[in-house]
Order: structure tokens, then C-alpha cells, then sequence
């Protein structure tokens, strides 16, 4: 269905029979997410793991704008209105039109998107900034000491509780600060999500990997780029 460049700097690579998707912004998930849930007719949980907690509503930018322009008394009653008429406006059977969904998401609307749109169940979300509460969804708050980590206490640290369901990992590069966040020692729980993912998707995130890196290193958004696909193919072989 999609190739590379189709749209945010796409880039499509199979690793030990496994999908791996690279896009620039992290809504572009959005469309992928749909395309394999159409194709296998079934929903996924999704594990992602980020700096940011990307679970705000679905349209919630552009809803609270219009909002605001329509009434600025009832600002958050119409906002839900309005993300509710957008969704219902959508065809989720459509991948075209989903293709195109991502132009109107801010870069922290995707997973609630996907939800309302049936493609995923369930969310695991670790994240660096926010324990959100939510009707759907799990949000897990990684305690500044393992910031940039994939390391096994970690995951142990914030009781991470594996997907019961096929699932996809998601994974945003501005959660690396650091070079050494690849040198994993005690990896099998990363090394088992890597394996057991029905498919990857990364995202480059580069304004945010650029302002959380630590200023020091010597790291280029490209090295980290190569070094989460290197540590990706270790796991597999």
C-alpha cells in the first residue's frame, strides 16, 4: 500500500520478516496503523514509548479554535461537540481519507484518533512528563533517574504490564537524550517487545530530539535513527 516518501519522509524497511515504519511527524502514524489494521481486520494495542504523552483528544487543536471563534463562553462544551462531529465525519474504512487525516492532528492526537477510529483497543503509553487518566488507555510516568532508558528497571520501576493482545510498539526518538541509551544491559523487555510486535513504528520527532538531547553529546538525530534500527535487528536475529 505505501512506499517510501509517500508522505513524512516515509521510510519502509522489513527486518527479519518485521515492518518497520520511520516517519518524520508522529501523527503520520496514524495512517499506518490504520492500513495494518484494515488489512489484518482486527485492532491492536499499542505500547509507545516517548517523552511526551501523545493521548490529548482527537482534533483538539483544531476543535478549541473553532470553538473559541464560535463562542468563547462555552468554549469546552463545544470543543467536545465539535471533535465528536469530526469523527463522525470520517470513513475509517477509508485509507485514503485517513492518509490525509494527519494535516489536521496536532503531533500529540494520533492515539486517541485511532482509538475513536477502531484501529487500536488499548494504549500503553510511558512517557517522560504526564500520568494521564483516561476512560481507555494506560499511562505510565518514568521517574527522571530512567529518562532515555530501556533498560529493565525501568520498565520494572513504572510496573509495566506487557499487552495481553497482538500489539505494535511505537517508538519516538525524542525519548533518547543520550548515545549510551543503546548500550541496554539488561534488555528482555525491550528485546521481547521488539520480538513479539506485530510491527514498528518510529518517529524521528527531530524539533523535540533536538531540544531534549543532553548538549554535550555528539548526537545527531541520523546516528539515533540508525542506532534504534541496529538494536532493533540485534533483537531479531
Amino acid at each position: 500500500m505505501f512506499s517510501n516518501a509517500d508522505f513524512s519522509n516515509l521510510k519502509i524497511k522489513t527486518i527479519k520478516d518485521k515492518k518497520v515504519y520511520i516517519v518524520d511527524q508522529h501523527q503520520y502514524t496514524l495512517p499506518i496503523w490504520a492500513y495494518e489494521s484494515l488489512i489484518k481486520n482486527m485492532s491492536f494495542e499499542l505500547v509507545s514509548i516517548d517523552y511526551h504523552p501523545d493521548t490529548n483528544p482527537p482534533f483538539w487543536q483544531e476543535a478549541y479554535y473553532e470553538a473559541i471563534i464560535k463562542d468563547d463562553e462555552k468554549v469546552e462544551e463545544l470543543t467536545k461537540k465539535i471533535i465528536q462531529r469530526k469523527i463522525k465525519e470520517i470513513n475509517p474504512m477509508e485509507i485514503s481519507e485517513i492518509i490525509n487525516l494527519p494535516k489536521h492532528l496536532s503531533n500529540d492526537e494520533h492515539i486517541n484518533t485511532a482509538i475513536q477510529l477502531g484501529y487500536l483497543s488499548d494504549y500503553h503509553m510511558l512517557n517522560c512528563m504526564d500520568e494521564h487518566i483516561y476512560d481507555v488507555g494506560i499511562h505510565y510516568l518514568i521517574q527522571k533517574k530512567h529518562f532515555s532508558s530501556l533498560e529493565d528497571k525501568m520498565f520494572e520501576n513504572i510496573n509495566f504490564k506487557f499487552p495481553k493482545n497482538k500489539f505494535i510498539l511505537d517508538i519516538d526518538l525524542d525519548y533518547f537524550s543520550k548515545m549510551s541509551s543503546f548500550k541496554i544491559e539488561s534488555n528482555s523487555i525491550i528485546k521481547k517487545l521488539v520480538k513479539e510486535a506485530e510491527f514498528v513504528t518510529i518517529a524521528r520527532s527531530r524539533k523535540y530530539f533536538e531540544y531534549l538531547k543532553k548538549p554535550q553529546e555528539d548526537f545527531t538525530l541520523e546516528t539515533c535513527e540508525k542506532l534504534c534500527l541496529k538494536m532493533i535487528s540485534n533483537y531479531l536475529t
